[in-house]
């Protein structure tokens, strides 16, 4: 069955890949019968403009998400497909509802465990990456999995870059990887709300637990230590994009925009809207509590 599959897609006289989504160069082609074949493994709803603005529903083969279920692992030629989709919502007799409408991507991903293609920018850390067109998903339109892909799966590189709690039909072996500051919301969802003023010990000490939980994948706070995203140190009375030791978009160095206990909690609010075409503004959908908003300002205020 694989190898009538890679003839299918690569020819008869093409050498038999790994995967029957993969030539011997490493191009990745999205399954042409999607979804036949694959088993839907779970959604993440991301919230945003008071509701839901983009869902992102994610497949496995069923023998991949099998093998996970036994093993804790992905094996070697493992699919994941993820559909992203915008969302449309009305009130009804439960609630204000959300639900998928127009597509804006497909991303796909397939394991690699001994790293075949090295010469390959769509290819590392135990992955193949791809994006797709959404009106066509032949267009395969990632061009460096560092700088279209990897980013946004920071937070998940300790579960092999993946966010597998999210995703139900890998088990429940998946529950012990849910972040903490979800299982906390959780523990006091009936709770009212802890007050703070804004400064205060408490509020910077909650400030810190939200940086390094949402944060801290992406920036440091040690002064010109960089990662993905800049340091963070001393940002608090700093003009955007000036930080010396990052190379910042043209759109972050050219915002009018010093940061402040007021600006920094309207630009985490809304990364993309705030300065339109940062490159933050791409992956990062923002902070939905303006608690958190707020404490992540007094933390980053102290950090000097």
């Amino acid at each position: 069955m694989l190898l009538l599959a890679s003839t299918y897609l690569f020819g008869q006289g093409a050498a038999r890949p790994f995967s029957p989504l993969v030539n011997d160069k490493g191009d990745i082609a999205f399954p042409k019968d999607f979804p036949n074949g694959f088993e839907h493994i779970g959604t993440v709803a991301v919230a945003g403009n008071g509701g839901v603005t983009d869902t992102h529903a994610t497949y496995a083969r069923p023998a991949d998400a099998a093998y996970y279920r036994a093993n804790g692992v992905f094996p070697d030629g493992a699919v994941l497909v993820k559909d992203v989709q915008g969302v449309i919502g009305s009130p009804h007799t439960t609630g204000n509802a959300f639900w998928a409408s127009e597509r804006k991507t497909w991303f796909l991903m397939i394991k690699d465990s001994v790293g075949r293609f090295p010469d390959n920018p769509l290819w590392g850390d135990g992955w193949g990456w791809s994006q797709y067109d959404p009106k066509d998903s032949s267009k395969q339109i990632a061009k460096s999995y560092k700088a279209d892909c990897l980013q946004c799966h920071v937070p998940a590189k300790a579960t092999d870059w993946v966010y597998v709690y999210a995703y139900p039909g890998l088990g429940e072996g998946i529950r012990k990887f849910t972040p903490a500051a979800a299982r906390a919301a959780t523990a006091r969802a009936d709770a009212a709300p802890a007050q703070a003023a804004p400064g205060n010990p408490a509020m910077i000490a909650a400030g810190k637990s939200a940086f390094e939980e949402t944060c801290g994948g992406c920036h440091t706070v040690e002064a010109g230590k960089n990662n993905t995203g800049p340091s963070l140190f001393g940002l608090i009375g700093r003009k955007a994009g000036t930080q010396a030791t990052y190379s910042y978009s043209p759109a972050m160095k050219d915002a009018a925009v010093v940061w402040s206990r007021d600006t920094l909690p309207k630009f985490l609010a809304d990364p993309k809207g705030f300065i339109p075409g940062n490159r933050m503004g791409r992956f990062f959908p923002g902070v939905d509590s303006s608690e958190k908003r707020e404490a992540l300002a007094a933390y980053l205020e102290s950090v000097k």
